[in-house]
């Protein structure tokens, strides 16, 4: 931590602001010296750091605290409240915006549904407004995050193909939204945007090596976090396990592949499948994908038969999913989240019984397999948490002084 080459000094100074973020954003409070023992940049180093940071409105001090070692020590923790993250989620027929602080504390959200029928520059206008209008709500915001649907081209800031969307393949999200608002916008992947909200605020330990976060919503997709850092690829469109073949001679994909994992066990193949079993009782007409696959859990817990055959059958095909991240990525936990996650309790035991039956056994102890508990939409907390991460790895943006420009 405490030099690099090739880097020049604002980078350096920069790097170690950024280590000095993100142990506060983990450990809440933290002493200097504890500080500079888990960065290895000396006390002194560590106090002209905090200092500066300080002034910055970053860091604050919390009065006296006692070490392990009994020592004590005046206690830092990082000014959360003082600075906020708008999130922002884009789907299919919904987007969701919402106001966050730095520790992933949520303030407001709202929902907007949209048929995919409409115009997309439309659906876009009323995105932007949305989010004009949280930044004349909130000042302090310091950055907007964006999820979107992929397989998002991240050098392109183009989705390359999203089933039910033909009409958003041209739309440049980059173009869209970086100079709309006079604040940075960082946009990513929904499953990977929902992998930093696991890592961040899901209470795991920062201690795991890889996590894997297995999004089963509207469609299926994973994002991989390694060592800290996503998982991406060279186009940023590594771990579509969602396009992987589970049937090589099952229906064509939009994505011009056959049988792929999404048309089996996503929250449409879900609804498809209970209305191709006429399971009785089912609202009728348009769903959004939340509703449907509520109903649907709803009645298997109700004891519906057929109800209960259709879930078990959607939790074979996410157990096979969970097969092949096992075997790809040997990750340490799969988090399994958006609405079809929902069915957790229903989905979870043949989840188990697949990966069981299908994965060497050394591997399958030592993997964990959960449902996402975060109490926010996950995409919507990946939103905020991919803002987030720029945040801890830029601690400059929180500054009027920063390389943003931003004001206070």
């Amino acid at each position: 931590m405490r030099g690099s080459r090739g880097k020049n000094n604002s980078d350096l100074i920069e790097m170690n602001r950024s280590a000095v973020v993100k142990i506060l954003q983990q450990q809440e409070v933290c002493s200097r010296a504890d500080i500079a023992r888990q960065t290895g940049l000396t006390q002194a180093a560590i106090t002209k750091i905090v200092a500066s940071m300080m002034e910055m409105g970053i860091v604050a001090e919390v009065g006296i605290i006692t070490g392990n070692d009994n020592r004590r020590s005046i206690g830092l923790r990082l000014e959360a409240d003082r600075h906020q993250i708008i999130g922002v989620k884009f789907a299919r027929e919904m987007f969701a915006v919402g106001v966050f602080d730095i520790s992933g504390k949520i303030y407001t959200q709202t929902e907007t549904k949209y048929s995919l029928e409409e115009n997309p520059q439309k659906v876009i206008s009323a995105m932007k407004k949305q989010i004009h209008d949280m930044l004349k709500k909130y000042e302090n915001v310091v950055s907007i995050g964006l999820a979107v649907p992929g397989p998002y081209l991240r050098d392109e800031g183009r989705i390359a193909v999203v089933t039910r969307m033909s009409a958003w393949h041209t739309i440049n999200f980059i173009e869209e939204f970086k100079e709309e608002f006079h604040k940075p916008v960082f946009i990513e992947h929904d499953a990977n945007a929902g992998a930093l909200a696991e890592w961040l605020f899901g209470g795991h330990t920062q201690s795991m090596r890889t996590l894997a976060y297995f999004l089963v919503g509207e469609g299926v997709g994973t994002g991989i976090i390694e060592r800290g850092r996503l998982f991406l690829g060279v186009q940023g469109t590594a771990c579509e396990v969602g396009h992987v073949s589970v049937d090589i001679r099952g229906p064509r994909c939009e994505c011009g592949n056959y049988g792929c994992l999404e048309m089996y066990c996503s929250a449409s193949a879900l609804w498809k499948k209970a209305q191709e079993h006429m399971l009785e009782g089912l609202p009728s007409g348009k769903l959004q994908s939340s509703d449907a696959c509520n109903a649907v859990f709803e009645a298997a817990r109700a004891g519906n038969q057929k109800a209960l055959d259709v879930v078990r059958e959607i939790a074979e095909y996410i157990g096979y999913g969970c097969v092949t991240l096992i075997n790809a990525y040997n990750p340490d936990i799969i988090i399994i989240g958006d609405v079809v996650s929902q069915g957790g309790d229903l989905l979870m035991p043949t989840i188990c019984e697949v990966v069981k039956q299908r994965v060497i056994p050394e591997l399958h102890t030592k993997v964990q397999i959960k449902i996402s508990n975060l109490k926010v939409d996950s995409t919507l907390y990946g939103a905020a948490a991919t803002a987030t991460n720029k945040v801890l790895q830029l601690p400059s943006m929180f500054s009027a002084a920063g390389k943003w420009g931003l004001g206070k």
